[in-house]
């Protein structure tokens, strides 16, 4: 490959702004041909068709103009420039300029010694070449940005612009009712998510991204639409008057970063104080954090081959791109009304209310609308989001079987079996510890703790302080198990560890649907074919394997560091910081009293770090820098047999 610019062939550099003309032709009509080409020059022609001469614009400023002549009666043999010098079009850009500066021209035609192919001026080989020394300067920054970080930006903008197309519900919805200072803040949440959005799709590009670029477009979008989520809380300030702008911004980052995550903690203790449309407006955050809505936008207009990169990160699970907008926008719209209606029959008559609790359930979000609002009392409503936050940590792939012919349950069966089995054994323990510790408690007390932790939804009416270790330490472990793969729930997901069981004891506790059956009339290319199958599946299930384990020993590590960090720093005691640690970074949302309005911004921060890691899993985090994603392709070309 050519590299210096002088060496490059000169036709690369020609352009097509000539004409060419007769030598018979006046100058007047030359000119009006010329302009209307919007050409720069004039190839004469003899009455053989020989090119025989060239004119440029200072031949007919200084041939006739200057001199006062009449341009309908000047023939353009008369003005031009002649003999014609040409180059050769296997010439270079040296030999061009040297031709140049010999004869004392500016311009020259290339040719293939028959036809004109272009011409090459100067100052246009002059400025290609002051390019080329640019680009070669800067070419590897050009490639950087081109490969790696455009694919980001446009994806990310085009994400950031429907995203805020989701938000005008609830900013028409504070219209309606009046509350403009609401509105006004989620319209300029709006604003700024859309400009911001159309910018990064003018600089970036739409195209394809491995994983790595992927997992930051995931991140990525997750701390903007927190950022832009939180303008709302700054313009409404629900934190109390003479708040600093630093502590202002961080508490409105916390409060939407925990929304979009589907945490649920929160240092508005009183949420009935609140605005109703903000109220709701802090629940559809988690609608669409939860609901994977981020991923949905973009797959009306990306092919799912695409998008197959950040799908297994944002709950597609093994739905495919059909299955998964029929789940998120019609099944889970469903659960919605139904839950809604349950929860209107339950005595709850505020439909304000009532589209927070279910919001926060079926998402396992945890935001609540009022402090009051859960009660040991109330054991309607209590089962009903009981119902809710298993909805959500079930797997989207689970709940469009239940709807659809088109899939069976057979595969899921075993996680779900293992996840009620741990939810089962769970609630007998922590609600014997619960009574223990306080002998006034209901039983339903602790199995809707019990569902709120291992759901990591994050519904809360008892003091976490007033349990003893015991209990502490089995909510935090249901925390950090989670829910099952593929679900809107956090945590490791009991999906891990029933790979890791099946790794350890070798056996295999669901049925593969996909089997192949090799015929004894199959050819020997079908068989090599099968075999390499079995050995990319085998490669696959290593990697799987291995990536969980490496997840495992992440949230445990990660879980006990920020612990102890928060620990150090709020000097409170490290159980309850880790129990705070652990909830952040599983997105649960149960509390053990740490996070209020007094605490520090470097807690505050650390807990908002928590929660966008652990809202992927950490998994994606992890695609950021290593890269262990990459999973080689071992099937082999299929012959066809003779």
């Amino acid at each position: 490959m050519v590299t210096d610019p002088l060496n490059r062939p000169v036709l690369s550099y020609a352009h097509h702004q000539f004409i060419i003309l007769d030598e018979d032709i006046d100058a007047a009509a030359a000119v009006k041909l010329m302009h209307g080409k919007k050409a720069e020059t004039i190839i004469v022609t003899n009455k053989q068709g020989a090119f025989v001469g060239i004119i440029t614009d200072s031949d007919i400023l200084d041939k006739i103009v200057m001199r006062g002549e009449d341009s309908d009666q000047v023939p353009i043999k008369a003005i031009m420039t002649t003999p014609l010098i040409t180059i050769s079009a296997k010439a270079n850009v040296r030999q061009a300029l040297e031709l140049m500066r010999l004869n004392l021209i500016k311009r020259i035609p290339v040719t293939d010694n028959i036809h004109i192919l272009g011409m090459v001026t100067q100052e246009g080989l002059a400025n290609a070449i002051r390019t080329s020394v640019l680009e070669r300067q800067f070419r590897s920054y050009r490639v950087v940005i081109r490969e790696r970080y455009k694919p980001i930006w446009g994806n990310l903008g085009f994400i950031l612009q429907f995203s805020g197309l989701l938000f005008i519900a609830p900013a028409i919805m504070a219209t309606l009712l009046g509350e403009v200072r609401t509105a006004t803040g989620i319209f300029l949440g709006i604003t700024t998510m859309s400009v911001t959005g159309f910018i990064l799709n003018a600089y970036g590009e739409k195209t394809p991204m491995n994983l790595r670029q992927a997992s930051i477009l995931l991140v990525s979008s997750f701390v903007l639409l927190s950022l832009f989520g939180s303008i709302p809380y700054i313009y409404v300030n629900p934190f109390g008057e003479g708040i600093d702008p630093p502590t202002l911004f961080v508490n409105s980052f916390f409060e939407s970063a925990s929304g979009f995550t589907t945490t649920g903690l929160s240092m508005l203790m009183y949420p009935e104080d609140l605005p109703k449309s903000f109220d709701f407006y802090r629940s559809f955050t988690q609608w669409i954090g939860g609901l994977s809505f981020v991923y949905l936008v973009i797959t009306f207009f990306y092919p799912e081959r695409k998008l197959a990169h950040m799908k297994g990160m944002i709950g597609g699970g093994s739905l495919r791109l059909r299955q998964l907008i029929l789940t998120i926008a019609v099944i889970f719209s469903i659960y919605t009304v139904l839950l809604s209606f349950l929860l209107y029959a339950s005595g709850n008559n505020d439909i304000f209310q009532i589209a927070s609790l279910t919001f926060s359930s079926v998402t396992g979000g945890g935001f609540v609308p009022a402090s009051t609002i859960l009660v040991s009392e109330n054991y309607l409503e209590l089962i009903v989001l009981m119902a809710g936050m298993t909805i959500s940590a079930l797997p989207f792939a689970f709940h469009y079987a239940v709807f659809s012919k088109e899939m069976h349950t057979t595969k899921m069966r075993p996680e779900i079996a293992l996840y009620f089995g741990i939810i089962v054994f769970s609630t007998i323990i922590f609600t014997y510890l619960l009574i223990l510790s306080d002998p006034q408690a209901q039983i339903l007390t602790g199995i809707f703790h019990t569902f709120s932790a291992a759901t990591t939804t994050g519904f809360q009416f008892i003091d976490v302080t007033i349990l003893s270790e015991q209990a502490k330490l089995l909510l935090i472990v249901l925390m950090l198990i989670g829910g099952t793969a593929f679900s809107t729930a956090g945590g490791i997901k009991v999906g891990r560890i029933l790979l890791i069981l099946q790794k350890l004891t070798g056996k295999k506790f669901s049925a593969d649907i996909t089997t192949r059956s090799i015929s004894s009339a199959s050819s020997r290319y079908d068989h090599t074919y099968h075999i390499w199958e079995q050995k990319a599946e085998t490669h696959k299930e290593e990697k799987t394997f291995n990536e969980a384990i490496l997840v495992i020993i992440l949230f445990i590590t990660v879980a006990i560091t920020t612990g102890g960090l928060l620990s150090f720093i709020t000097e409170k005691d490290f159980l309850d910081s880790l129990f705070e640690s652990v909830s952040a970074l599983t997105t649960t949302g149960l509390s053990s009293g740490i996070t209020n309005l007094n605490l520090d911004l470097g807690s505050k921060i650390l807990l908002i770090v928590n929660m966008i890691i652990g809202r992927f899993e950490i998994i994606a985090v992890i695609y950021l820098f290593l890269e262990i994603s990459k999973a080689k392709k071992i099937v082999p070309t299929r012959h066809k047999t003779k």
